[in-house]
């Protein structure tokens, strides 16, 4: 009969220490795996994040980021804009005094931390070389005591211009050029986002605001936001005809020297009621030709273009307004 204190045999010890080398192999093989998968899941995890980084940056961030610019763009039109339509708002009340003002930003949205946002710089538009700059009106009445020539001027004329720098879009210049508002990038054709106030009515009347600054606007640039103020210092109103005036049988002339040429040619060209105008464009300067092509692609620092418009209303509705511009 066994005994529950029987001693194992040679036989039995021999298969229990082979037992246990085996199991303590098959510990020694899953620490090694278990040791190998950590490492290599550590490369598969920075290799994930690294080509995310890398698609980040080469593809989602630029992405982004031309859309940012581009509607940096778009506000800065609209921001320049409401420049533009209170201006002319402020010189046909003939609020001597009035004054309004208005920011630009600078700055475009950034996508943080790889991104910051791209700057703008305002610049007097004057600044242009090539020749003079404003707009000019000649114009002649009649009465009794004859014929008379008469003109209106603005010189050195009422213009700014934000240069925006982008980085992921095309840079872009946005003008204020004598109650215009115009949209330029280079090798492109300059645009008119919104239009001067000069307008012929089915009724045959003329209607010119002839915005003027009394001084330089001056430089910033930066990434902030910037304020333009504008404040009417006199003003000037013709309105023909009038009791014993009248306009002359000769056309009213409007000259226009701005180096956005291509953008007042098209605009002019596109209104049904200049249709019987006669529109010409000289360059002031030796230079590209094309600074007077309606296709013209634009180069900063160009050429300006001196574009003239005759026409012959019935009736004409003159003002001009002078304002001290100031940039903070």
């Amino acid at each position: 009969m066994p005994s529950f204190f029987q001693v194992p045999g040679p036989a039995s010890r021999g298969r229990g220490c082979e037992a246990r080398s085996r199991t303590r192999a098959r510990r020694w093989r899953a620490r090694g795996r278990r040791a190998q998968v950590a490492p290599v899941a550590t490369v598969l995890g920075l290799l994930l994040v690294v080509t995310y980084i890398a698609t980040y940056l080469s593809t989602t961030l630029p992405n982004q980021m031309s859309v940012n610019d581009l509607n940096h763009d778009l506000l800065v039109q609209n921001q320049v804009g409401q420049v533009s339509v209170v201006t002319d708002q402020i010189a046909l009340a003939g609020a001597v005094g009035g004054q309004q003002v208005f920011p630009i930003s600078l700055g475009s949205a950034g996508t943080p931390p790889f991104a910051g946002p791209d700057g703008a710089e305002i610049l007097p538009l004057i600044n242009y070389t090539g020749g003079s700059y404003g707009v000019y009106v000649n114009y002649s009445i009649t009465s009794a005591h004859g014929t008379v020539a008469l003109s209106a001027t603005s010189v050195p004329g009422a213009g700014f211009v934000v240069g925006l720098r982008n980085t992921y879009a095309s840079a872009s210049e946005v003008a204020y050029d004598d109650g215009a508002v115009v949209f330029a990038q280079p090798g492109g054709v300059p645009t008119m986002a919104d239009p001067p106030a000069i307008t012929l009515s089915t009724a045959g009347t003329l209607s010119i605001v002839l915005p003027t600054f009394t001084n330089p606007i001056g430089v910033e640039s930066g990434t902030s936001l910037a304020t333009i103020g504008l404040r009417l210092t006199s003003f000037q109103s013709v309105a023909l005809p009038i009791s014993g005036y009248a306009l002359a049988s000769v056309p009213v002339t409007i000259t226009v020297f701005t180096p956005y040429a291509a953008a007042w040619l098209n605009y002019f060209a596109a209104q049904p009621s200049f249709a019987s105008a006669t529109i010409t464009c000289t360059p002031t300067a030796v230079g590209p030709q094309s600074v007077c092509s309606t296709s013209n692609l634009y180069e900063p620092g160009q050429a300006i273009g001196k574009v003239t418009i005759s026409v012959s209303p019935s009736a004409l509705a003159l003002t001009q307004g002078y304002f001290a511009v100031t940039l903070g």
